[in-house]
């Protein structure tokens, strides 16, 4: 599969689908000699997502793209071409697929319904399964799109812009856009880009990634994402006027040298740093980060010493908006352990669980290889359970990462580059889209 990235240009660091391929590649040489620690009880198997109309194996690597609130529709692409009845499927697409009825539909077309093209690695769906988000290329020219699933439709929302992020309800998108006219007063840079927000309804559309003072931005923005209730965008830049100077401190601090994220509350117009480090400054963060539905916690990476063998990693964090709290995602107890994980998360509609891939220095096999399972955290009790076995209960042979969850947290849809999660499953190692419930549902 050729890795898409959220900018429609073929290589940046920080995507999902280049950050799977990294995660991948240290997985894959990793050699198990523990025993994994037990998931919890109750959790059914693990079923593969991205299936031939018939059940078939697909014929091409997929990365999932989000959930539906209810749990029914699963957002991903993929490169397979056996997906759909029939023949001329796209050689890169996004799919939509029904996981009560195993139908798949290509949801990747254009106004006049063909396929759209050159993809980004970013897309969203609402909360009911009907609208997706995705930026593409149609006609020559990349830009965001909408498609409303029901009335069989797309629209494009706006050209040259990309990295699309939608409201539960469908109605806001929010996106990084280069063009200089989206709004009037947007900065014009060598380097433009800015988050916006549009509505849907009204089709107001509003720069996000504004200075402090109302001034536009001193450096570039991108990455947006938007809580599910439409109120907060949080997004990674380099600008430095985003939020006041403490008194005392350095502008340098919020300088070009990172990327510090941020979160915008619409509603106030305020602006606060979300990539908080434990002391409580900016720390040096993943180009990603992940909002609770409310917009209340922020999950994100950062750069941390590194582990044995100089191998760079991220150390996960939460950071709740609302008291400045700082909180460690780690899967050991043990607090001599290093920990690290992927910037990909999820959290729960009731701010209880948040679902994480990484792992612990106790889960390393061999020196430099460290291994990336999916994990959940219980936010009120600390418990963290291990939910990626492989189908016999020992260790999956790849890695789980970049999960999305539905409201109540009773099912999981992540992507993973191991041959043994399911009986059956893929002969080598690639990566491919699965979902785990709760059982009893």
């Amino acid at each position: 599969m050729q890795p898409m990235n959220r900018t429609g240009r073929r290589t940046r660091r920080g995507t999902r689908a280049a950050r799977a391929a990294w995660v991948l590649a240290v997985a894959a040489a990793v050699a198990v000699t523990a025993a994994p620690a037990q998931a919890a009880p109750g959790w059914a198997p693990t079923v593969q997502v991205d299936l031939g109309a018939d059940g078939a194996l697909p014929d091409g690597q997929s990365l999932g793209l989000g959930i539906s609130g209810n749990g029914r529709y699963a957002l991903f692409s993929s490169s397979a071409t056996n997906l759909l009845p029939g023949t001329g499927a796209p050689a890169f697409g996004l799919y939509v697929r029904d996981l009560r009825t195993g139908r798949s539909e290509l949801v990747s077309r254009a106004e006049d319904g063909t396929p759209v093209t050159n993809l980004g690695d970013t897309a969203g769906i609402s909360a009911d399964g009907r609208y997706i988000a995705f930026a593409g290329e149609a006609n020559g020219e990349f830009g965001v799109y909408v498609r409303d699933r029901v009335k069989d439709r797309t629209r494009l929302l706006s050209t040259g812009s990309f990295q699309p992020s939608i409201s539960a309800d469908g109605r806001l998108i929010a996106f990084m856009s280069h063009r200089a006219d989206t709004v009037p007063g947007a900065p014009v840079t060598p380097d433009t880009r800015n988050v916006y927000v549009t509505d849907r309804v009204t089709g107001a559309t509003r720069l996000v990634s504004v200075g402090a003072d109302g001034q536009a931005a001193d450096g570039p923005s991108e990455n947006p994402t938007i809580s599910a209730d439409g109120r907060t965008v949080g997004y990674g830049s380099k600008a430095t006027n985003l939020v006041p100077a403490a008194p005392g401190d350095s502008t340098d601090l919020l300088g070009p040298r990172y990327t510090t994220l941020y979160a915008t509350d619409l509603r106030r117009g305020t602006t606060v740093v979300a990539g908080l480090a434990p002391d409580g400054t900016p720390g040096a963060a993943d180009r990603d980060l992940t909002l609770s539905p409310d917009g209340r916690f922020a999950v994100y990476g950062l750069g941390a010493l590194p582990l044995p063998g100089g191998k760079s990693r991220t150390e996960l964090f939460l950071s709740d908006l609302r008291t400045g709290r700082v909180e460690s995602l780690r899967t050991s107890a043990n607090p001599d352990a290093i920990c690290w994980g992927s910037p990909g998360a999820a959290v729960t509609a009731d701010d209880r669980w948040v679902y994480f891939s990484g792992g612990c220095s106790d889960t390393i096999i061999r020196a430099s290889q460290a291994r990336y399972d999916l994990y959940r955290r219980d936010l009120r009790t600390g418990r963290t359970e291990f939910l990626s076995p492989a189908a016999d209960g020992t260790w999956q042979d790849g890695a789980a990462t970049d999960p999305f969850v539905t409201d109540n947290g009773r099912t999981v849809l992540f992507s993973s580059g191991s041959t043994n999660l399911v009986h059956g499953g893929p002969g080598a190692i690639a990566w491919h889209v699965y979902a785990r419930s709760l059982g009893g549902r």
